[in-house]
């Protein structure tokens, strides 16, 4: 039996693989990432009840697409993104480099909520 050895203070892990998630800050009401993505490593469609996303690209490129509204950003060094708390959004490194971006999640109680498509919610 395998025994599960997700930090509690990484909960990200168990939804996407990323190069580098660097925790800078981490309070009980604000959480702030430093991130380094691969060519094509994303964050997966989800969303968070509590909080908003902003996002800082560093180098690199960044897609965060969104969905009501259906919106594609695509964001180069110096970009940036706000996604408000319950809009379901997907974040994907483009490009040929690798894309590193701060991440500041506040304020308010961290979650994540993946995406459920059709064929989930219908069970």
């Amino acid at each position: 039996m395998a025994v599960s050895t997700l930090d509690p203070k990484r909960p990200w892990e168990q939804h996407y693989d990323a190069d580098t998630i660097n925790i800078v800050v981490d309070t009980a009401t604000l959480r702030v990432l430093n991130a380094v993505f691969a060519p094509a490593q994303q964050v997966p469609w989800h969303i968070h009840t509590n909080i908003n996303d902003h996002f800082w690209v560093i180098e690199g490129r960044l897609r965060i697409e969104t969905k009501t509204p259906d919106q594609v950003l695509e964001l180069g060094p110096g970009g940036y993104c706000n996604v408000a708390p319950g809009c379901e959004h997907r974040v994907t490194s483009i490009g040929p480099e690798r894309c590193h971006f701060v991440n500041l999640q506040g304020f308010g109680s961290y979650d994540f909520v993946p995406h459920r498509g059709p064929e989930e919610t219908a069970r």
